[in-house]
């Protein structure tokens, strides 16, 4: 069991049940092409620079809980790499990179890097996201930010939109996993890797933000 993640309530785990009976695809056993995936996916947003929350200040506070009801607040991510990555069940750009953050996960994992996917999405539903994250093989935490609190805060955009702070809770880069969402063998700029390379070293992240591209988030 991941870490990471408590045991669910007794309410949640009998929820839980159900979602976990459902046979595990990951998202590239559909076999659909660039043009079909952007065609499924009603809305997309171009996400913009930070405003709320600034690059190379400290984020500020936050707390939030994740579907199985643990709490997470700026403290929970002292002394790690923390990426937050802006999620909702429904987006093809989320499937089509869920594979590439897991290997992230699993190269810097010793290097203090944590990984949290952010739901902010009006309607999505606990059981939804327990059932979307099992089904994609997702082993990070998910959080539920019903009241878009985390959303508002970083001026979120877009699914797929990732923020990275440092040890020290700084927020030091902010966009796009890379340049090639929907064919990873077409990626030529590994930018969410880059910057986690450069602040594990200790070094000043050369591209702090380049635009993402992903499914619009209402916001409420």
């Amino acid at each position: 069991m991941n870490p990471l993640i408590s045991r669910p309530t007794t309410a949640l785990a009998m929820a839980l049940s159900v979602a976990i009976s459902v046979p595990a695809f990951a998202h590239n056993e559909t076999k659909k092409g660039y043009d079909q995936l952007k065609k499924e996916t009603a809305n997309f947003a171009r996400a913009t620079s930070a405003q709320s929350a600034k690059i190379n200040q400290k984020l500020p506070y936050f707390a939030v809980k994740t579907i199985y009801n643990k709490g997470f607040t700026n403290a929970s991510f002292m002394g790690k790499i923390a990426v937050f990555v802006l999620a909702d069940t429904q987006c093809p750009c989320v499937q089509a990179v869920d594979e590439r953050i897991n290997k992230l996960g699993k190269r810097y994992g010793k290097n203090g890097v944590r990984i949290v996917y952010v739901f902010s999405k009006p309607g999505e539903r606990a059981l939804d996201v327990a059932r979307f994250m099992q089904n994609h093989q997702i082993p990070f935490p998910a959080v539920m930010d019903k009241d878009q609190q985390f959303l508002k805060m970083v001026n979120g955009k877009c699914s797929s939109e990732v923020y990275v702070t440092d040890k020290k809770g700084m927020l030091r880069y902010h966009g796009r996993v890379d340049d090639s969402t929907f064919n990873p063998k077409a990626v030529q700029s590994r930018d969410l890797e880059r910057a986690i390379v450069q602040i594990a070293r200790n070094q000043t992240v050369t591209q702090p933000e380049v635009p993402a591209m992903g499914c619009a988030i209402p916001r409420i």
